[in-house]
């Protein structure tokens, strides 16, 4: 599960276990009704600054809102956006597939 929907999930459960409107959330952090509704919809990615002032607002800690109590084995994803635009970001990028396939083999091992 994405970060995004474990933010989301955790914001639309909260909502509804403190009675809180969209509205109410809404003017909590400073915007619209409409991009609440688009945030909750997973429309949007949520920022690192807006998940913060989530949390403030849930008072909680950022850790508590992004980490889900489900993570299951091999179920974990990493998103890389951008592109690569040099021979030093493709290599950096080759030696992380790497390591991350060399990880994968020892944990086959060791099973």
């Amino acid at each position: 599960m994405k970060t995004n929907d474990i933010v989301i999930n955790k914001i639309i459960n909260w909502l509804v276990a403190e009675d809180k409107s969209y509205e109410w959330f809404a003017k909590q952090l400073g915007v619209s009704k409409v991009l609440v509704g688009f945030m909750l919809n997973g429309d949007c990615t949520l920022k690192s600054e807006r998940i913060e002032q989530i949390a403030r607002i849930m008072r909680i800690t950022t850790k508590e809102l992004v980490h889900t109590d489900a993570i299951l084995e091999d179920q974990l994803t990493v998103n890389l956006h951008g592109e690569l635009s040099n021979r030093r970001s493709k290599r950096e990028l080759d030696s992380l597939l790497f390591a991350i396939n060399d990880y994968l083999g020892l944990k086959e091992q060791i099973k």
